[in-house]
């Protein structure tokens, strides 16, 4: 089965530490965790273990990555839920499965997933991951210039 330390070393990498571009929605950020998001959370001075905490309790438990069979799913989808949000990653992913689109990962979309051929499904999510970012940044100018990045982050680079 899946393990969270694996999947959160890598969003970690991603995520970094302390930020606060004006630019961002998210506003102020600690290794992905936004003030937007955790209003109550002293953003800057959030350790790795508090981040973990917040991750493993709103993330990876709501995507229900414990019962998925493969690692690199679970983990790019972890990955995309820190980036996105939990719903969005979710649906992203539901898109993908050909399951309906609700943003909750249940036994349906758990078992399509579960069922399908890991490298097929990783592909079209990725695909389904830029189309997203290319939207958001056509949407919304501002978020042009964590474009690259963000397809950086979906390929792997």
């Amino acid at each position: 089965m899946t393990n969270f330390n694996k999947a959160v070393a890598k969003t970690l990498i991603h995520e970094g530490g302390y930020v606060f571009d004006k630019n961002d929605r998210g506003g102020e950020t600690n290794f992905g965790i936004s003030k937007r998001a955790y209003p109550d959370v002293d953003i800057k001075n959030l350790t790795v273990a508090g981040a973990k905490e917040i991750y493993k309790r709103d993330y990876w438990d709501r995507l229900r990555a414990d019962e998925i069979k493969s690692q690199a799913v679970a983990s790019e989808l972890f990955d995309t839920a820190v980036n996105m949000g939990v719903r969005t990653a979710s649906k992203l992913l539901q898109t993908c499965l050909d399951v309906h689109p609700d943003g909750f990962i249940g036994n349906i979309t758990l078992s399509k997933l579960n069922a399908a051929q890991e490298e097929t499904l990783l592909l079209r999510f990725k695909l389904a991951k830029v189309a997203r970012y290319a939207y958001l940044a056509q949407k919304r100018p501002a978020n042009r210039k964590f474009l690259l990045g963000w397809i950086n982050r979906t390929l792997g680079a």
